[in-house]
């Protein structure tokens, strides 16, 4: 019997939590007082896991810039930090598992208690899956048993070949616009992009770009623009792996710091990050998948157990394009956008489902009659229909802003990614007897008529026929199409 060993990683347990996160801030005394609040923005992370039998154990912090108008008239900033602590608890996550985490900033607020205090609330999402390594053994063939019918589904299947994780870190001074001295930092945001990876014996050369800007308030009150694109890189023990496995690299950023540099050099900011890069590294196995059989003179009896793995396809990207104009009012320039496209609700239409979503834009601008950082949201709904119902992913690959007067023209594509495998239940055929029949010397032939939910596997099965010779017999062209009410000749 020819066994086949595939090695998957099994979901144990999935959790989507929405934490809300508070604190205070007192306005230090080198600041001036608070008179109203102009914008919040923040990034946030997960900086540790602890995974122990029945719970993951998050931390996590959000970093978090607070712009305010100041009694003197200025724009100034606070920068602060809030932690989380979260326990995911499920009784089927033991020491051996390992969790996929993301964690997003769905919302902050900051709202003035007084000039000297500002309250804090933060809305973030965490989505954490857990799974554990497993290996599987698929029985494919029975060649020891004779005159045996098998139904075979032929499947590429996706077999891990090894999981890691390391951490590493970009450290730059990244220079601010010409002839600016940077006093405050206002806004951060980093992307990852050009991601590449490279295999080599037993390592994986994972590279990416960290997009880095940031929006400062200069000493003299304007408001300027510092950005790089820094690269990232790292190496990744990986054993057994080949040039011929799929390899798929993500980046977390896990801790970062952004300081004004002293006086002598403000011209520049300090930008430190360390992300946390995973790599999942798979074989592509075909393995010929046995999901029934049956004998022609035999009674053959088995079990059936069902487990799930993880099928190869190609990722299918489709790209949904947003051509947008809208006014913000007395706008003179635009610094930065934040685009968030999300996924607001589902609905089963026919076979497909359709999804509504919305872009989520936050305009960073500066305005022709009053000076410092102005911000504007404004959303722009969209529909995506297809065949899948979860798992879409998003991700911007161009966008495009320009202004005239005070409209603002948007010229954005967002591809958006159905998951590149599907989780496929198979059954997997074990502990075999075989009875044999009594003879049967006599011919037999019998008409049969189709009935709801037949197949040729399934009335050959019945009969204990080769479903190749009903076919033959009835001048089937097509074995999956056979219709309700067909007369059928069977014969044995």
């Amino acid at each position: 019997m020819e066994k086949n060993i595939v090695t998957i990683n099994k979901k144990v347990a999935s959790n989507t939590k929405i934490v809300e996160v508070t604190g205070d801030i007192i306005v230090p005394d080198i600041k001036p007082d608070i008179v109203s609040i102009i914008n919040a923005n923040g990034t946030s992370y997960i900086y540790k896991e602890d995974i122990t039998n029945g719970r993951v154990r998050i931390d996590g912090n959000i970093d978090t810039y607070i712009v305010y108008l100041a009694d003197n008239g200025e724009n100034r900033s606070i920068q602060t930090t809030l932690s989380l602590s979260e326990n995911i608890e499920d009784g089927a996550i033991t020491e051996k598992s390992f969790a996929k985490q993301k964690i997003f900033l769905e919302n902050i607020e900051a709202k003035v208690l007084n000039e000297r205090k500002i309250s804090l609330k933060a809305i973030v999402k965490i989505k954490s899956e857990i799974y554990e390594k497993s290996e599987i053994e698929i029985n494919n063939d029975f060649e020891e048993l004779q005159d045996v019918q098998k139904l075979k589904e032929t499947l590429d299947i996706k077999s891990v070949v090894g999981i890691n994780k390391v951490k590493t870190s970009i450290k730059e001074d990244i220079s601010a616009d010409s002839g600016y001295e940077v006093a405050e930092i206002l806004k951060t945001n980093v992307e990852i992009s050009n991601l590449e990876n490279k295999i080599s014996f037993n390592k994986v050369l994972a590279k990416a770009d960290a997009n880095v800007k940031i929006i400062f308030l200069a000493e003299d009150g304007r408001i300027g623009i510092a950005s790089s694109n820094i690269p990232v890189m790292s190496f990744i023990d990986m054993e057994k792996i080949t040039d011929k496995n799929i390899c798929t690299v993500d980046y977390n950023i896990r801790n970062m710091l952004f300081k004004v540099n002293s006086k002598e050099n403000n011209s520049t900011i300090t930008c430190q990050i360390e992300f946390e890069v995973s790599c999942e590294a798979y074989e592509n196995k075909q393995i010929d998948v046995i999901q029934d059989m049956y004998g022609i003179k035999t009674n053959i009896n088995f079990n059936k157990k069902y487990v799930e793995v993880e099928t190869n396809n190609n990722e299918i990207l489709e790209k949904i394009n947003i051509n947008e104009s809208f006014k913000v009012e007395d706008i003179l320039n635009i610094l930065d956008v934040n685009c968030y496209p999300k996924l607001v609700s589902t609905k089963k239409s026919g076979n497909s489902y359709n999804h509504e979503c919305e872009l989520v834009l936050d305009i960073y601008y500066e305005a022709d009659s009053r000076n410092g950082l102005n911000v504007k949201t404004t959303t722009i709904p969209f529909m995506i229909k297809n065949e899948i119902e979860d798992g879409i992913e998003f991700n911007i690959s161009n966008r495009q802003f320009t202004t005239n007067n005070e409209n603002v023209s948007c010229d954005i594509d967002i591809l958006y990614k159905k998951n590149n495998s599907d989780i496929k239940k198979i059954s997997i055929i074990e502990d075999v007897n075989i009875d044999e029949l009594e003879d049967e010397n006599e011919y037999k032939m019998c008409m049969y008529f189709v009935k709801p939910g037949d197949t040729i596997w399934k009335i050959a099965k019945e009969f204990k026929v080769c479903m190749n010779d009903i076919v033959s017999i009835n001048n089937i062209e097509n074995p999956d199409k056979i219709n309700v009410g067909d007369r059928l000749y069977i014969m044995r």
